[in-house]
Protein backbone atom coordinates (compact mmCIF):
# COMPACT_ATOMS: atom_id res chain seq x y z
CA UNK A 1 0.00 0.00 0.00
CA UNK A 2 1.13 3.70 -0.89
CA UNK A 3 2.25 5.51 2.61
CA UNK A 4 -0.51 7.67 4.23
CA UNK A 5 0.13 11.54 3.89
CA UNK A 6 0.24 13.71 6.77
CA UNK A 7 -2.57 15.72 5.68
CA UNK A 8 -4.93 12.63 5.82
CA UNK A 9 -3.70 11.70 8.88
CA UNK A 10 -4.36 15.03 9.89
CA UNK A 11 -7.93 15.18 8.71
CA UNK A 12 -8.70 11.47 10.16
CA UNK A 13 -7.42 12.37 13.65
CA UNK A 14 -9.90 15.51 13.46
CA UNK A 15 -12.51 13.25 12.52
CA UNK A 16 -11.88 10.42 15.14
CA UNK A 17 -11.70 13.33 18.17
CA UNK A 18 -15.28 14.43 16.92
CA UNK A 19 -16.30 10.62 17.36
CA UNK A 20 -14.20 10.10 20.44
CA UNK A 21 -16.55 12.92 22.11
CA UNK A 22 -18.43 11.23 25.11
CA UNK A 23 -22.37 9.87 23.66
CA UNK A 24 -24.35 12.34 26.15
CA UNK A 25 -22.31 15.24 24.58
CA UNK A 26 -22.21 14.27 20.75
CA UNK A 27 -24.67 15.88 18.19
CA UNK A 28 -24.90 15.81 14.54
CA UNK A 29 -27.04 17.67 11.34
CA UNK A 30 -28.51 14.28 11.05
CA UNK A 31 -32.75 14.01 12.26
CA UNK A 32 -31.09 11.55 14.89
CA UNK A 33 -28.36 13.74 16.06
CA UNK A 34 -25.90 10.49 16.75
CA UNK A 35 -24.35 7.42 15.04
CA UNK A 36 -26.48 4.68 14.62
CA UNK A 37 -25.19 2.06 17.08
CA UNK A 38 -26.86 -0.74 14.64
CA UNK A 39 -23.54 0.29 12.74
CA UNK A 40 -21.13 1.88 15.41
CA UNK A 41 -19.03 -1.26 15.76
CA UNK A 42 -18.69 -1.81 12.00
CA UNK A 43 -17.74 2.44 12.00
CA UNK A 44 -15.32 1.54 14.70
CA UNK A 45 -13.69 -1.47 13.10
CA UNK A 46 -13.41 0.58 9.72
CA UNK A 47 -11.76 3.49 11.15
CA UNK A 48 -9.21 1.05 12.60
CA UNK A 49 -8.08 0.74 8.72
CA UNK A 50 -4.68 2.86 8.96
CA UNK A 51 -5.85 4.43 5.26
CA UNK A 52 -9.41 4.78 5.78
CA UNK A 53 -11.92 7.27 8.01
CA UNK A 54 -15.77 7.18 8.22
CA UNK A 55 -17.12 10.55 7.55
CA UNK A 56 -20.78 10.11 7.59
CA UNK A 57 -23.20 7.14 8.07
CA UNK A 58 -26.66 6.19 8.31
CA UNK A 59 -28.08 2.12 9.34
CA UNK A 60 -31.18 2.83 7.48
CA UNK A 61 -34.39 4.17 8.19
CA UNK A 62 -37.93 4.54 7.40
CA UNK A 63 -39.10 8.14 7.43
CA UNK A 64 -41.73 10.60 6.57
CA UNK A 65 -40.45 14.20 5.00
CA UNK A 66 -42.88 16.85 4.33
CA UNK A 67 -41.30 18.61 1.49
CA UNK A 68 -40.10 22.54 1.91
CA UNK A 69 -41.44 25.63 0.03
CA UNK A 70 -40.45 25.03 -3.85
CA UNK A 71 -38.35 28.26 -4.89
CA UNK A 72 -39.39 30.22 -7.98
CA UNK A 73 -36.69 29.65 -10.59
CA UNK A 74 -34.80 27.19 -8.99
CA UNK A 75 -33.76 24.10 -11.69
CA UNK A 76 -34.93 20.80 -9.77
CA UNK A 77 -32.32 18.67 -8.76
CA UNK A 78 -32.51 15.24 -6.51
CA UNK A 79 -33.73 14.51 -3.14
CA UNK A 80 -30.29 14.39 -1.73
CA UNK A 81 -31.15 16.38 1.33
CA UNK A 82 -33.41 13.49 2.89
CA UNK A 83 -30.57 11.40 2.52
CA UNK A 84 -28.11 12.92 4.69
CA UNK A 85 -26.12 10.69 6.91
CA UNK A 86 -26.46 9.90 10.73
CA UNK A 87 -22.88 11.57 11.56
CA UNK A 88 -20.73 14.00 9.70
CA UNK A 89 -17.72 14.11 10.73
CA UNK A 90 -15.83 17.90 10.67
CA UNK A 91 -13.98 16.91 6.83
CA UNK A 92 -12.25 19.68 4.89
CA UNK A 93 -14.39 21.31 2.12
CA UNK A 94 -12.77 19.32 -0.18
CA UNK A 95 -14.59 16.19 0.70
CA UNK A 96 -17.69 17.07 2.51
CA UNK A 97 -21.02 16.33 1.11
CA UNK A 98 -22.64 19.02 -1.01
CA UNK A 99 -23.38 21.75 1.49
CA UNK A 100 -25.22 24.16 -0.20
CA UNK A 101 -27.86 20.97 -1.01
CA UNK A 102 -30.57 22.42 1.74
CA UNK A 103 -30.77 25.32 -0.45
CA UNK A 104 -30.01 24.33 -4.26
CA UNK A 105 -32.86 21.48 -3.38
CA UNK A 106 -36.71 22.08 -4.27
CA UNK A 107 -38.39 21.45 -1.00
CA UNK A 108 -35.34 20.57 1.21
CA UNK A 109 -35.18 21.27 4.53
CA UNK A 110 -33.80 24.49 4.16
CA UNK A 111 -36.77 25.79 2.67
CA UNK A 112 -39.55 25.02 5.54
CA UNK A 113 -39.12 20.87 4.90
CA UNK A 114 -38.97 18.73 8.18
CA UNK A 115 -39.10 15.39 8.95
CA UNK A 116 -42.43 14.35 10.54
CA UNK A 117 -41.41 10.65 11.56
CA UNK A 118 -38.17 9.06 11.47
CA UNK A 119 -37.14 5.76 13.22
CA UNK A 120 -34.19 3.66 12.69
CA UNK A 121 -35.34 0.46 13.54
CA UNK A 122 -38.53 -1.96 12.32
CA UNK A 123 -41.63 0.10 13.44
CA UNK A 124 -44.32 -2.03 15.24
CA UNK A 125 -47.44 -1.76 13.36
CA UNK A 126 -50.34 0.28 15.54
CA UNK A 127 -53.52 -1.12 16.01
CA UNK A 128 -56.42 0.23 15.71
CA UNK A 129 -58.51 0.66 18.98
CA UNK A 130 -61.99 1.79 17.12
CA UNK A 131 -63.96 0.97 13.55
CA UNK A 132 -62.87 4.41 11.97
CA UNK A 133 -59.35 4.56 13.50
CA UNK A 134 -56.15 5.47 11.53
CA UNK A 135 -53.04 5.00 14.10
CA UNK A 136 -50.70 5.06 11.55
CA UNK A 137 -51.94 8.50 9.82
CA UNK A 138 -51.80 9.72 13.57
CA UNK A 139 -47.89 8.11 13.82
CA UNK A 140 -46.76 10.07 10.53
CA UNK A 141 -48.65 13.02 11.57
CA UNK A 142 -51.08 12.91 8.69
CA UNK A 143 -54.86 13.88 9.39
CA UNK A 144 -57.59 12.04 7.30
CA UNK A 145 -58.46 13.56 4.38
CA UNK A 146 -61.82 15.12 4.27
CA UNK A 147 -61.59 16.95 0.66
CA UNK A 148 -63.19 15.49 -2.28
CA UNK A 149 -60.92 14.28 -4.99
CA UNK A 150 -61.85 16.71 -7.20
CA UNK A 151 -59.91 19.01 -5.15
CA UNK A 152 -56.53 16.80 -5.01
CA UNK A 153 -53.46 19.12 -4.96
CA UNK A 154 -51.56 20.05 -8.16
CA UNK A 155 -47.47 19.40 -8.82
CA UNK A 156 -46.71 22.29 -7.58
CA UNK A 157 -47.74 21.43 -4.13
CA UNK A 158 -46.00 20.42 -0.95
CA UNK A 159 -45.87 16.72 -0.80
CA UNK A 160 -45.43 14.51 2.10
CA UNK A 161 -43.50 11.15 1.06
CA UNK A 162 -42.44 8.14 2.69
CA UNK A 163 -39.43 6.42 2.87
CA UNK A 164 -37.48 3.47 3.36
CA UNK A 165 -33.79 3.92 2.72
CA UNK A 166 -31.16 1.51 2.75
CA UNK A 167 -27.39 2.00 4.73
CA UNK A 168 -25.28 4.33 3.01
CA UNK A 169 -21.93 5.32 4.40
CA UNK A 170 -19.34 7.56 3.43
CA UNK A 171 -15.31 6.58 3.58
CA UNK A 172 -12.77 8.91 2.73
CA UNK A 173 -9.63 6.58 1.80
CA UNK A 174 -5.88 7.49 1.65
CA UNK A 175 -5.35 6.54 -1.72
CA UNK A 176 -6.97 4.91 -5.09
CA UNK A 177 -5.38 2.03 -3.49
CA UNK A 178 -6.50 1.78 -0.45
CA UNK A 179 -10.02 2.33 -1.49
CA UNK A 180 -10.07 -0.40 -4.06
CA UNK A 181 -10.02 -3.40 -1.43
CA UNK A 182 -13.33 -1.48 0.65
CA UNK A 183 -15.01 -0.68 -2.49
CA UNK A 184 -15.07 -4.30 -4.03
CA UNK A 185 -15.88 -5.60 -0.52
CA UNK A 186 -19.30 -2.84 -0.54
CA UNK A 187 -19.99 -4.33 -3.78
CA UNK A 188 -19.75 -8.41 -3.20
CA UNK A 189 -22.08 -7.40 -0.11
CA UNK A 190 -24.48 -6.33 -2.53
CA UNK A 191 -24.16 -2.52 -2.12
CA UNK A 192 -24.12 -2.33 -5.81
CA UNK A 193 -24.38 1.20 -6.66
CA UNK A 194 -21.31 1.99 -4.65
CA UNK A 195 -18.43 3.82 -5.99
CA UNK A 196 -15.83 6.73 -5.57
CA UNK A 197 -17.10 9.76 -5.67
CA UNK A 198 -14.24 12.42 -4.93
CA UNK A 199 -11.42 11.84 -7.77
CA UNK A 200 -10.12 15.14 -6.47
CA UNK A 201 -6.59 13.80 -5.51
CA UNK A 202 -5.90 13.41 -9.25
CA UNK A 203 -4.80 16.94 -9.21
CA UNK A 204 -4.94 17.71 -5.22
CA UNK A 205 -2.37 16.41 -2.89
CA UNK A 206 -4.93 17.35 -0.02
CA UNK A 207 -7.83 15.99 -1.36
CA UNK A 208 -8.54 12.45 -0.98
CA UNK A 209 -10.84 9.80 -2.20
CA UNK A 210 -14.61 9.49 -0.86
CA UNK A 211 -15.93 6.26 -1.02
CA UNK A 212 -20.35 5.99 -1.05
CA UNK A 213 -21.51 2.52 0.26
CA UNK A 214 -24.85 2.56 -0.80
CA UNK A 215 -27.67 -0.08 -2.96
CA UNK A 216 -30.68 1.38 -4.72
CA UNK A 217 -31.94 -1.67 -5.09
CA UNK A 218 -33.76 -2.25 -1.21
CA UNK A 219 -34.98 1.48 -1.19
CA UNK A 220 -38.44 2.79 -1.79
CA UNK A 221 -40.94 5.34 -1.70
CA UNK A 222 -44.26 6.88 -2.06
CA UNK A 223 -46.06 10.27 -1.85
CA UNK A 224 -48.69 9.85 0.90
CA UNK A 225 -49.52 13.47 2.02
CA UNK A 226 -49.87 16.96 1.04
CA UNK A 227 -50.06 20.71 2.93
CA UNK A 228 -52.87 22.41 2.89
CA UNK A 229 -51.46 26.62 3.31
CA UNK A 230 -53.77 28.41 5.22
CA UNK A 231 -53.43 32.38 5.96
CA UNK A 232 -51.36 33.18 9.14
CA UNK A 233 -48.75 30.63 8.35
CA UNK A 234 -50.91 27.32 9.49
CA UNK A 235 -50.66 24.13 7.74
CA UNK A 236 -52.87 21.14 7.80
CA UNK A 237 -51.07 18.36 6.53
CA UNK A 238 -53.36 15.46 5.28
CA UNK A 239 -53.14 12.32 4.02
CA UNK A 240 -53.43 11.08 -0.13
CA UNK A 241 -53.81 7.61 0.61
CA UNK A 242 -55.60 4.59 2.73
CA UNK A 243 -54.57 3.67 6.26
CA UNK A 244 -54.70 -0.27 4.34
CA UNK A 245 -51.51 1.61 2.09
CA UNK A 246 -49.98 2.94 4.79
CA UNK A 247 -50.18 0.00 6.67
CA UNK A 248 -48.33 -2.12 3.33
CA UNK A 249 -45.83 0.44 3.23
CA UNK A 250 -44.85 -0.07 6.43
CA UNK A 251 -44.79 -3.82 6.55
CA UNK A 252 -42.76 -3.77 3.13
CA UNK A 253 -40.07 -1.20 4.69
CA UNK A 254 -39.70 -3.52 7.78
CA UNK A 255 -39.08 -6.41 5.51
CA UNK A 256 -36.20 -4.36 3.78
CA UNK A 257 -34.55 -3.46 6.88
CA UNK A 258 -33.97 -7.18 7.65
CA UNK A 259 -32.64 -7.48 4.41
CA UNK A 260 -30.35 -4.48 4.54
CA UNK A 261 -28.88 -5.82 7.70
CA UNK A 262 -27.81 -8.64 5.99
CA UNK A 263 -25.91 -6.85 3.75
CA UNK A 264 -24.42 -4.66 6.23
CA UNK A 265 -23.45 -8.62 7.83
CA UNK A 266 -21.55 -9.09 4.52
CA UNK A 267 -20.01 -6.03 4.11
CA UNK A 268 -18.80 -6.31 7.89
CA UNK A 269 -17.53 -9.78 7.27
CA UNK A 270 -15.90 -9.18 3.57
CA UNK A 271 -13.89 -6.56 5.13
CA UNK A 272 -12.68 -8.21 8.27
CA UNK A 273 -13.93 -11.92 8.88
CA UNK A 274 -11.19 -14.51 10.32
CA UNK A 275 -8.28 -11.64 10.27
CA UNK A 276 -10.19 -8.61 11.62
CA UNK A 277 -7.40 -6.77 9.24
CA UNK A 278 -8.31 -4.92 5.69
CA UNK A 279 -5.34 -4.78 4.91
CA UNK A 280 -4.96 -8.68 4.70
CA UNK A 281 -7.26 -9.35 1.96
CA UNK A 282 -5.57 -7.26 -0.19
CA UNK A 283 -2.68 -8.77 -2.85
CA UNK A 284 -0.98 -6.24 -4.93
CA UNK A 285 -1.99 -6.19 -8.77
CA UNK A 286 1.84 -7.29 -9.93
CA UNK A 287 2.65 -10.03 -7.37
CA UNK A 288 -0.74 -11.50 -8.59
CA UNK A 289 -0.34 -11.49 -12.02
CA UNK A 290 2.55 -12.94 -11.53
CA UNK A 291 1.35 -15.78 -9.49
CA UNK A 292 -1.30 -17.00 -11.57
CA UNK A 293 1.45 -16.82 -14.44
CA UNK A 294 3.77 -19.01 -12.99
CA UNK A 295 0.32 -21.11 -11.42
CA UNK A 296 -0.43 -21.29 -15.26
CA UNK A 297 3.02 -22.51 -16.96
CA UNK A 298 3.16 -25.13 -14.28
CA UNK A 299 -0.28 -26.88 -15.30
CA UNK A 300 0.52 -26.69 -18.59
CA UNK A 301 3.53 -28.45 -18.08
CA UNK A 302 1.81 -31.60 -16.65
CA UNK A 303 -1.23 -31.75 -18.70
CA UNK A 304 -1.10 -34.73 -20.97
CA UNK A 305 -0.52 -35.05 -24.87
CA UNK A 306 -2.90 -37.55 -26.48
CA UNK A 307 -0.05 -38.37 -28.71
CA UNK A 308 2.32 -39.46 -26.16
CA UNK A 309 4.83 -36.91 -27.28
CA UNK A 310 5.36 -33.26 -25.74
CA UNK A 311 3.54 -30.93 -27.07
CA UNK A 312 0.19 -28.31 -27.61
CA UNK A 313 -2.45 -31.10 -28.01
CA UNK A 314 -4.76 -31.14 -25.24
CA UNK A 315 -3.61 -28.06 -23.65
CA UNK A 316 -6.05 -25.85 -21.95
CA UNK A 317 -6.09 -22.25 -22.80
CA UNK A 318 -4.82 -19.98 -20.26
CA UNK A 319 -6.77 -16.94 -19.01
CA UNK A 320 -5.76 -13.36 -19.28
CA UNK A 321 -3.68 -13.05 -15.78
CA UNK A 322 -2.30 -16.57 -16.10
CA UNK A 323 -0.85 -14.82 -19.38
CA UNK A 324 0.24 -11.37 -17.81
CA UNK A 325 -2.76 -9.31 -18.60
CA UNK A 326 -3.73 -7.50 -15.46
CA UNK A 327 -7.11 -7.22 -14.23
CA UNK A 328 -9.29 -5.75 -11.41
CA UNK A 329 -9.69 -8.13 -8.57
CA UNK A 330 -10.29 -8.65 -4.61
CA UNK A 331 -9.20 -11.26 -2.56
CA UNK A 332 -11.60 -12.88 -0.73
CA UNK A 333 -11.72 -13.60 3.26
CA UNK A 334 -11.34 -17.38 2.18
CA UNK A 335 -8.17 -16.57 -0.09
CA UNK A 336 -10.33 -16.74 -3.51
CA UNK A 337 -9.57 -14.13 -5.58
CA UNK A 338 -12.62 -12.52 -6.90
CA UNK A 339 -12.91 -10.59 -10.12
Amino acid sequence: MPPIPSSFAKKKATVLAALATPEESYSDLSPKGSIDTRIKGLIDRINRIEGAVTTSSCAGRISVFLEGRKAKGKHSNSIAEEEGGEHKGPVPDDNTENKSGENSVPGGKGLGGRWLFVSHDPVKIPIAQQPHDSPISKLFGLASNHRNTASLPDSEARFVKFQFEPMILHIMTASLRHAQPILAAAINAGFRESGVQSLKNLDDPNAFPMIAVRTTGLATSSLVGYVEELQGGVENIYSLVSEEYLQMMLKTANARFLANEERIRRLDSNLFSDKRDQQAAWEDPQLRKERKRAKGLTERQHLPDPSGQAGNSGQRDLDSEELGIETAFYQSDNGAAEE
